[in-house]
């Protein structure tokens, strides 16, 4: 499983979330068990799981944003607690997941089925990291070949975007991080030009129109900042759309200059989870990785077993860390 800087906002309090609770959400794993009514997963199986379960049937599912589903809430929801303590009091997890556990009770739609030729240290990012930040390119920004990006973050979803971007053929790509080496991380996996942001968005403005002097046509902010969010929008170009993916603490707001959202016609949109298609997409990211288009292996910057989970979280401030993989068991999945 992927150590996730959702895990780690709710870890530190950072995002609210009802506690007792098992966290852990980008994950991949045998399926042991299914119920009576389960019709699409078999046991024995390699499933990839998700936070955003699908119904397939409301408005936004058939118009397609299932990230969006209008029955999300009712399809996490159990008659019986899916966990319990010594007490017996409920105990809560994670995105309807909790990953961090041996085992993990899911409903049928939070699970896409994964081919074994995809090794399970790289299949656990398509629930969480890839769907994000690919999603994000091609399914909320829809970039084309014409479009210029400019990514906001090199970590895991900042580099998946990269990534999504070069799939879809942007002409250039920007990577922009504070931490140089990030952005030696981002040319290799696809950024065209590099920038290190600045405490001062202007200076960082600045360096980006130096390189597009009208702006990019997209940007992908990827760190969860209201300043790097307002960064984005600053960085566009006329007719030209910010992606917000970064999760915020509650309460926070952005400030943007009206003149430049009406008078140049720029768009601001979040994109939650990468507005991503799961059960579709799944499919897609394992082409483009066993096709050598979408590098999932480089991203793993460190595995460990689980006991050693809180020197992962550690590891996530470390420049070189892409992602951090734990494995629960020796078992070959």
């Amino acid at each position: 499983m992927g150590l996730c800087h959702s895990d780690l906002h709710y870890l530190k309090g950072s995002l609210d979330i009802s506690l007792p609770v098992v966290l852990g959400h980008e994950v991949a794993g045998i399926v042991e068990r299914v119920g009576s009514a389960v019709t699409r997963i078999k046991t024995g199986e390699r499933v990839v799981a998700t936070v955003t379960p699908s119904c397939g049937a409301c408005r936004n599912c058939i118009s397609g944003r299932p990230t969006q589903c209008e029955r999300v809430d009712s399809m996490r929801e159990r008659q019986r607690p899916r966990l319990l303590s010594p007490d017996g009091s409920s105990v809560e997890s994670l995105g309807g997941i909790g990953a961090f556990a041996e085992a993990f009770l899911v409903k049928e739609a939070s699970v896409a089925v994964v081919g074994s030729d995809l090794p399970p240290q790289v299949a656990c990012l398509l629930g969480c990291c890839i769907s994000t930040g690919v999603g994000a390119v091609i399914h909320g920004a829809k970039v084309g070949p014409e479009d210029t990006v400019a990514v906001i973050g090199c970590g895991g979803v900042g580099i998946a975007a990269i990534q999504g971007a070069r799939l879809a053929g942007a002409r250039r790509i920007i990577a922009i991080d504070a931490v140089p080496a990030k952005l030696e991380l981002a040319r290799n996996f696809g950024a065209t030009d590099t920038v290190v942001s600045s405490s001062d968005p202007t200076e960082t403005l600045i360096q980006v129109r130096s390189l597009l002097p009208q702006g990019v046509s997209h940007a992908i902010e990827a760190v969860g900042r209201s300043q790097t969010a307002e960064l984005a929008f600053s960085l566009l170009r006329p007719n030209g759309t910010a992606t917000i993916l970064g999760l915020m603490p509650t309460g926070s707001e952005l400030r943007i200059p009206a003149d430049a959202l009406v008078y140049g016609d720029r768009h601001l949109q979040g994109a939650y989870m990468g507005a991503n298609r799961f059960l579709s997409d799944v499919d897609m990211f394992t082409d483009h990785y066993l096709n050598n288009r979408l590098d999932l292996d480089a991203m793993v910057t460190k595995e460990l077993p689980f006991e050693r989970i809180n020197e992962g979280f550690e590891a996530m401030a470390e420049a070189s860390t892409i992602r951090v993989v734990l494995n629960m068991t020796d078992r070959q999945l």
